[in-house]
């Protein structure tokens, strides 16, 4: 799995041509293709609409940030919401990308943490919590029921939530036994903070 990137900004062009948005998919679609073969139980189809989404977002995301120069109403037309159906398949395709928003809100916060612009993309975060997790979320609404709905999905949500030592997504209500089975006997050894209900350790 792709730990770092980097992304190269281009004179603020934030607008793609058809034809570097079939380049985009195709590239993200070799390296969906080679995550997958790592993933438990059956890996949903790649979705190229999530992910071209997905990597337009979070490099937009990284040119408001550097330019500075967009009045706050301009914001939501520049980071514009997921206009397909939401499903296992797209929220994996969309993590490609989306996986790097909340080390780039953790690194950025500090420039203007009132600026419009982080809500936003915390927003974009409520609703794709997959690539959330370990962010932590004000308010923070999640719903399961999509992660719940596949076997793929759920065992990678439920390895990153360990993995990320997300305390407040692994007390959610179907999590907690999904993280206890995960962890059997070596909740000690992986995360000896974990402090789930009906735990008898």
């Amino acid at each position: 799995m792709r730990q770092h990137e980097e992304i190269i900004l281009y004179d603020k062009v934030l607008e793609l041509l058809p034809a570097d948005e079939q380049l985009v998919k195709e590239f993200l679609q070799i390296e969906y293709e080679a995550e997958v073969m790592n993933y438990p139980f059956t890996a949903p189809g790649f979705n190229a609409a999530a992910a071209l989404w997905a990597a337009k977002t979070t490099y937009t995301f990284c040119e408001l940030i550097l330019y500075r120069d967009k009045k706050a109403e301009e914001l939501p037309a520049l980071l514009p919401p997921y206009a397909g159906d939401m499903d296992a398949g797209a929220i994996l395709s969309a993590d490609l990308c989306l996986r790097f928003l909340p080390g780039l809100l953790v690194d950025t916060r500090h420039i203007d943490p009132e600026d419009p612009l982080y809500a936003l993309a915390e927003d974009i975060l409520q609703l794709w919590h997959y690539s959330g997790i370990g962010y932590p979320l004000k308010n923070e609404r999640v719903d399961m029921a999509l992660i719940f709905g596949n076997n793929c999905l759920q065992q990678l949500y439920t390895d990153r939530v360990i993995e990320k030592k997300d305390m407040p997504k692994a007390m959610m209500p179907g999590m907690e036994e999904k993280i206890k089975a995960a962890l059997g006997m070596h909740k000690t050894l992986f995360w000896k903070e974990l402090n789930l209900t009906n735990n008898n350790e």
